[in-house]
């Protein structure tokens, strides 16, 4: 488990000020000065594909072999009656044997989205130490470092089904599926009907491009409506753009699907009216519809709306906040609440919000104020705003079942999780210094409906804002099941587990690219960069790692970083004073550098150099007084020795970590030596 799944959502202690509900003083714009759009539902799920494990009940045995799972009956394995229909299979004696007691299955699986599951029963199992039970897993090992598994069973329990889904497979190949013990527990366990199946996806996918922010077609901007359709290679795909009310058709084209996923594009141009229905509909060879997406809702909108949103993010995914284009740098943090500024000012020894400014950033989730009093959270928005920080308020656990739910003292509460968004988006977005709302941490996709459902309402009670959730903790890979249920994107890779040297700290801008793909650049993308020990033997990063990872995230197009964390678990939990002390100094130095360079990042992407090596990513801009600069790292752990080819003659390089001229500069070009995942910066004149 990552450093920041550990906490969540709950307020902490109050640090002081009274824990009373009050009406937020009214100091912005209108949180509903515009209608929102975007996708209204979600796919209704396909069946799944058939079951690929053979023998899934165990009721076939070669003799004292179970078939299909290479397992000879014997020690904590029999083939026993009392299955849901006829044996199963059970395991006992697990806490004697030298080895985990397990039974697999080899499958070749394609790449596909899948879901592991069986039927458990237990009985006293696991109490003779509370880090055991039983499970059921998909296992990538040896070829990849991942495995999936079902929630670990344990005590005594009825026949039940026990699954993992969303288990992303990402190249073909033989992966294991593994039925047994999770630590060495005693008592027994029965396994019958293990199954292994592919989620099927729909036979059309629509995924809106433009307009990219909550379906808001600005009067100023493009008027085309772009969306990438994915189907069988030469569908024909129908779209319509339908007024709401009335439901005439007012703009159509049919479009052919050319390989797995094609753009197209309607023109919205000279339109009057609306909101519109973009409708997608699969056609079959006499051009009926056999398949309809569920349709997106296109608005129209005067530009002069943008001037009363607080938080959205234009075409080049660029977010403006307070009417400004920025790029995000923000930090997690926890601390209690109060009502008063100069308590949060000040914070535990001198660490709290005038500190934490030192850093120019523009960006706080602290997930320990999710249900803090609405007076707490007034002042805290106050002393942040005043200081040029926007705030993300935690509300991944305002769903009825999660535990924290009872907890919530709002009064909205009690009349339902719909309710209690709407009212706190309602509430909060009435403060200039909201800048959305923090939906969901690490996550499982069988979260998404639920997530999706509470986007809608939160973007229909506070249009001006964006919600943001973050993947990891081996799920990244679910990333494209999250992009309709959020407005903007984190992943959070933390490479930094063994001690210096030794690890892969590409895996950032391998996981910045996984982001990028899955909203096919078209959204926002805010990674969450390592700044806490996750491992005793990894320890902190050092100034130079955080460097690294921070700017191979910019270099694959993310939009924003956020630290973690500045609180409980990073910054906070630093005991020497000298060491704390050091650590904040090294982000506070970056974060400067990042914010002086922040009109090159938001430039628009620009074509100004080609490596030689391919194990050399970079990132071109270009700005209007024709300066370009060439930001680019080595993914690898060997040295890479790079030509660079420019797309246009320099007069001069600078590089700008050395601070002096780059060596064995030509007009055309230029060559220069990485170290092991090594970034340069180089200015060209």
């Amino acid at each position: 488990m990552t450093g920041h799944a550990l906490a969540r959502g709950g307020a902490a202690l109050a640090l002081a000020g009274a824990a009373v509900l009050g009406p937020l003083a009214a100091k912005g714009a209108d949180p509903r000065v515009a209608p929102v759009g975007g996708l209204t539902a979600l796919p209704p799920p396909e069946p799944p594909g058939p079951n690929v494990l053979a023998n899934p009940g165990f009721e076939t045995a070669d003799g004292e072999i179970i078939a299909g799972w290479g397992r000879t009956v014997g020690g904590p394995w029999s083939l026993a009656g009392g299955g849901r229909a006829g044996r199963a299979l059970r395991l006992s004696g697990a806490d004697a044997q030298s080895r985990i007691a397990s039974v697999e299955q080899a499958v070749t699986l394609e790449p596909g989205l899948y879901t592991v599951e069986a039927w458990m029963r237990t009985e006293a199992l696991g109490a003779n130490t509370p880090r055991s039970g039983a499970r059921v897993c998909l296992d990538a090992r040896p070829r990849f470092n991942w495995w999936h598994c079902t929630p670990v069973v344990r005590g005594t329990t009825d026949w039940a089904p026990r699954r993992q889904s969303g288990i992303v497979v990402h190249e073909r190949g033989s992966y294991r599926v593994t039925v047994g013990a999770y630590g060495a527990p005693d008592g027994a366990a029965w396994f019958d009907d293990v199954s292994l199946t592919e989620a099927r996806t729909p036979p059309l996918q629509v995924f809106l491009l433009a307009p990219n922010f909550r379906g808001m077609l600005f009067d100023d901007r493009s008027q085309t409506v772009r969306v990438a359709l994915t189907a069988a290679p030469g569908s024909r795909v129908r779209l319509r753009l339908v007024e709401e009310d009335g439901g005439a058709t007012v703009r159509e084209r049919q479009v052919s699907v050319a390989g797995a996923s094609t753009t197209a594009e309607i023109d919205a141009a000279g339109l009057h009216g609306g909101p519109w229905r973009l409708r997608a509909e699969l056609l079959d060879a006499g051009g009926a519809p056999t398949y309809r997406f569920p349709d997106h809702r296109i608005v129209p909108v005067p530009a002069r709306v943008r001037d009363e949103l607080p938080v959205w993010y234009d075409e080049r995914n660029v977010t403006h906040l307070g009417g400004k284009p920025r790029f995000v740098l923000g930090l997690y943090t926890t601390s209690g609440y109060s009502t008063s500024r100069a308590t949060y000012a000040r914070g535990h020894n001198g660490w709290g919000i005038a500190r934490m400014a030192e850093a120019p950033i523009n960006m706080l989730i602290n997930y320990h104020l999710g249900r803090a009093p609405i007076p707490a959270l007034t002042a805290y928005m106050d002393e942040l705003h005043d200081r040029g920080i926007h705030y993300l308020q935690t509300v991944n656990f305002y769903h009825r079942d999660d535990p924290q739910y009872a907890r919530i003292d709002y009064p909205a509460a009690r009349d339902g999780e719909a309710a209690l968004n709407r009212w706190v988006a309602r509430t909060l977005a009435a403060h200039p210094g909201l800048a959305g709302f923090y939906t969901a941490d690490e996550p499982a996709a069988d979260i998404v409906p639920k997530a999706f459902a509470q986007h809608r309402v939160l973007a229909a009670a506070a249009p001006g804002t964006v919600t943001y959730a973050v993947l990891g903790n081996g799920l990244e890979r679910q990333a494209p099941l999250w992009r309709d249920a959020v407005d903007v994107l984190g992943l959070d890779p933390y490479p930094i587990v063994k001690p210096r040297g030794q690890n892969d700290l590409a895996m950032v801008g391998e996981w910045t690219r996984i982001g990028q793909e899955a909203v096919k650049r078209s959204r926002p993308l805010w990674m969450v960069i390592q700044y806490f020990p996750l491992t005793a033997a990894g320890g902190w990063p050092s100034a130079g790692e955080l460097k690294a990872m921070s700017w191979m995230a910019i270099i694959e197009g993310a939009r924003g970083l956020l630290y973690w964390s500045y609180g409980d678990k990073g910054l906070a939990w630093v005991k020497d004073p000298a060491q704390r002390e050091e650590r904040w100094a090294e982000l506070v130095r970056l974060t400067r550098e990042l914010r002086a360079l922040e009109p090159v990042l938001l430039a628009p992407d620009a074509d100004v150099a080609r490596a030689s090596s391919p194990a050399v990513r970079a990132l071109g801009k270009r700005m209007p007084d024709g300066a370009r600069y060439l930001f680019a790292y080595n993914t690898g752990a060997a040295p890479a020795r790079v030509t660079w080819t420019l797309a246009a003659p320099a007069t001069g390089i600078i590089d700008l970590d050395a601070k002096a001229p780059a060596p064995g500069v030509g007009r055309q070009g230029f060559e220069t030596t990485f170290g092991p995942y090594e970034v340069k910066r180089y200015l060209i004149r």
